[in-house]
């Protein structure tokens, strides 16, 4: 569609619709265009960037089979893990100083002074679920307040993680491979928008991942679907609680049905499959899920805490010693997923000595003791919870995630379910196991990886392989591109009539690819020519619309946002109106391609849909 105040850019349409008659097909005659080139590619590299950990994994395309991760994240600091903490510090100039572990080491030696001065971010994956009007211009707080463009944090973020790749790839291969050699994979939580898809390939752009935003070389994984293509290649004794029970070995024969609660750090995250007849997946309905992680448990600590010292207290003690509050959240973050009854919170050595309006640490925590009838103990340095304490901390973001499978379980498409995989860091912590399997395990298998961490960024090298591996997805909005047709008297609306060198038009059509909820396969196309509609017109601009609603006609009805454009040059005039522009709508896979050829110059345009600058 073109500007309406620039209508000599405006379009017509001028072939037959296309059909819909194959479940999933959008133009079935035309998906003879989306054959896959040769993979160039010698690496598939995983980037799993997690709200409170990450992490890296790879394979090489000559044996795809093999997934490799890195476990000894921490080395220098003591720990050998399967993940680093999302933590980013930066120099009081903006530039990298730190990531992960090693961040976490040099914030904790600043003195106060110098802490004030640097940049420490941490937990800052949710900002991008939480920002509804998300772009290239938002900003970040630091644990101080202080702000940076949230486009810079995430791609030094992932600056880092591609350099420490590489490094380990260098020493695992003796050799480090060529950049144009590695095929990327970022995984997103599948109930994101577009829009923090589209943020995460500009924060890989500005990282250096890749050389331009739309680069084929990035792939955006979702990740309960990656999770699942893990969960179907596990050995049965690699389950928790499975190695002796071999009556609830996994079978994925096609009809099998099953969900992956792919719980985060601040995300629960569900898909429901269904394997087909040719060993692919299906999508049963769209991803669901929302912001019940495991941070959701740290807050409730962190009001655990305001109850008990009180809320100034503890945001005093917050704005003096912030290197000290960020490790006591980190401590409670590493004791929530123990099996342990209570819980043993260290409390550093200013929290210990930390007094506010002439009360101490010991003070309030008998204070509180004694009003609430809660067993609180400060004891050898650490604020000990008893068992009835911390189960309270779980209470509500355990029944919310329970109470939103129970009601998937209701859908009519999953009263055959086979299975329910429990993977994700949060997924470590008993408690939250111990909830699902206690609500549901008489009715479906409850089977949780061993290293049920890792089940994303291992799906996601599979997705990377073979990206056609989630052959069929439910589309999530109602898609299309604006147009101009020929006016029909008592069909279209009269007031979007509009007359162009003698052509009577209907301006503001939505030329629909796919409604919502409908069954889209990998790589479907929907194409469409559009002519000019006017003379000596040099180019096309085509403007894209997406609605959480079914049967849209019209781009200016209420719901519908525009979500991006592409503009097409038709620099040769030869022909003048007969002259033809193809666009090719490229979808079903995680993100929407869009390519624009002009026939007469040979003109080529392409891009992912920018829901981002709309």
């Amino acid at each position: 569609m073109a500007d309406e105040e620039t209508p000599e850019s405006s379009s017509e349409h001028k072939l037959s619709e296309c059909s819909n008659e194959e479940e999933g097909a959008v133009c079935p005659d035309s998906t003879s265009s989306a054959c896959p080139e040769e993979d160039p590619y010698k690496i598939i590299a995983a980037i799993d960037f997690g709200t409170t950990f990450s992490g890296y994994a790879y394979a090489l395309t000559s044996n795809k089979d093999n997934i490799y991760t890195n476990r000894n994240w921490g080395q220098t600091q003591g720990f050998l893990l399967q993940k680093t903490p999302t933590c980013l510090l930066l120099k009081p100039s903006g530039e990298f100083a730190a990531f992960g572990f090693e961040a976490v080491s040099k914030y904790n030696d600043l003195t106060e002074e110098e802490a004030a001065e640097h940049y420490y971010f941490d937990r800052f994956k949710m900002k991008l679920y939480d920002n509804k009007i998300l772009n290239t211009e938002i900003v970040l707080q630091d644990v101080n307040g202080k702000e940076q463009l949230a486009v810079d944090v995430f791609s030094q973020s992932l600056h880092f993680m591609k350099g420490h790749l590489l490094r380990h790839l260098a020493g695992a291969m003796g050799y480090q491979p060529e950049a144009e050699t590695i095929r990327w994979v970022i995984t997103v939580p599948a109930i994101w928008d577009e829009n923090a898809k589209q943020f995460m390939r500009e924060a890989a752009y500005k990282g250096e991942l890749i050389d331009n935003v739309h680069s084929n070389q990035l792939l955006i994984a979702l990740e309960p679907e990656a999770a699942s293509l893990t969960c179907r290649t596990i050995q049965t004794n690699s389950f928790i609680d499975n190695r002796e029970n071999q009556t609830a070995k996994p079978t994925f024969e096609p009809g099998t049905k099953y969900i992956v609660v792919d719980a985060g750090g601040g995300t629960i995250d569900i898909v429901a499959h269904k394997v087909r007849k040719d060993g692919r997946i299906r999508e049963l309905f769209r991803a669901t899920g929302g912001a019940w992680g495991g941070t959701v448990i740290d807050q409730q600590f962190i009001n655990l805490l305001f109850r008990i010292f009180g809320e100034e207290f503890i945001n005093e003690f917050h704005a003096q010693f912030p290197k000290d509050y960020v490790e006591l959240l980190q401590d409670f973050e590493i004791k929530k997923r123990g099996e342990s009854d209570s819980v043993r919170v260290s409390l550093p050595y200013n929290f210990c000595n930390f007094s506010y309006d002439e009360k101490s640490v010991q003070n309030c925590i008998k204070d509180y003791t004694q009003k609430s009838g809660n067993s609180v103990k400060f004891s050898s340095g650490k604020l000990v919870l008893s068992s009835e304490i911390v189960d309270s901390l779980f209470k509500d973001p355990l029944g919310q995630i329970n109470d939103h499978i129970e009601n998937l379980l209701k859908r009519p498409k999953l009263r055959d379910l086979n299975y329910i995989f429990l993977v994700g860091g949060f997924a470590e912590s008993v408690r939250l196991q111990s909830s699902i399997k206690k609500a549901f395990s008489e009715r479906v298998t409850v089977l949780v990886p061993e290293d049920a961490s890792l089940a994303v960024v291992k799906g996601a090298v599979a997705f990377g392989c073979d990206p056609s591996s989630i052959c069929q997805r439910i589309c999530r909005y109602t898609y299309g591109v604006g147009s101009y047709l020929p006016f029909e008297d008592g069909k279209h609306r009269d007031d979007l009539k509009v007359v162009s060198d003698e052509l009577v038009l209907c301006k503001n059509i939505l030329q629909v690819w796919a409604e919502c909820g409908e069954v889209i396969g990998h790589n479907e196309v929907w194409r469409e020519t559009y002519t000019p509609i006017i003379t000596n017109q040099r180019g096309i601009i085509f403007e894209f619309f997406k609605s959480s609603k079914k049967n849209v006609q019209y781009t200016d009805e209420e719901g519908v946002e525009k979500c991006g454009c592409l503009v097409v040059e038709m620099p040769d005039m030869t022909g003048d109106m007969e002259r033809a522009v193809d666009l090719e709508v490229i979808f079903g896979g995680t993100e929407i391609k869009v390519v624009g050829y002009d026939h007469t110059s040979k003109t080529h345009r392409e891009t992912y849909i920018d829901f981002l600058t709309a």
